[in-house]
């Protein structure tokens, strides 16, 4: 059955989910490999990650400098990785905020490869705003992380965003 579903998924070209006649899951890949997911039963039982992480046990997402840039405002942000797991993949949305509480835009950065106790660097841009005029920037989305338990096949939203704890500035408000 397993041969059978590996050759049907090739054509296909997308992940796919099955169960094995034991009830095991299994994910395979749209490249070729496969893998056994937790069972549904054993994920109930099973601690919720990020809803019993402890305070020194999050990661931490601080606004270092903002600067007027050629095409708008520049962000320097940085993340912390205190999980006791790799993040492998995380994406946050950035929405910044008029003093209005008017959206103006959003942009995304990824963070990757981030090994616990490691911290990453990286930049966002809002384009056509002058830094003045940006009251608030707020963390959201992130949905599709990929680190320890959690994965984008991760059914409830808000998980990853919840082990995120965004620090306070004195630059301007940042928040979640």
């Amino acid at each position: 059955m397993l041969a059978l579903a590996i050759g049907a998924h090739g054509s296909a070209r997308a992940d796919f989910e099955m169960t094995d006649k034991k009830g095991r899951r299994i994910l395979l890949k749209d490249n070729g490999t496969w893998r056994f997911l937790e069972s549904k039963e054993a994920a109930a039982s099973a601690p919720q990650a990020t809803e019993e992480l402890k305070i020194e046990n999050m990661i931490e997402l601080q606004l270092l400098r903002r600067f007027d840039a050629p095409a708008g405002c520049r962000f320097d942000l940085s993340l912390a990785n205190n999980l006791p797991y790799e993040i492998s993949n995380l994406v946050p949305d950035f929405i910044a905020l008029r003093s209005n509480g008017a959206v103006y835009g959003n942009a995304l950065t990824s963070f990757a490869a981030v090994k616990p106790g490691e911290s990453r660097n990286r930049s966002i841009q809002f384009a056509g705003i002058p830094c003045t005029e940006i009251a608030k920037v707020q963390v959201s989305g992130a949905d599709r992380c990929e680190m320890g338990p959690l994965n984008k096949f991760t059914e409830s939203k808000g998980k990853c965003l919840s082990a995120i704890r965004v620090m306070a500035s004195e630059l301007l408000k940042f928040e979640k």
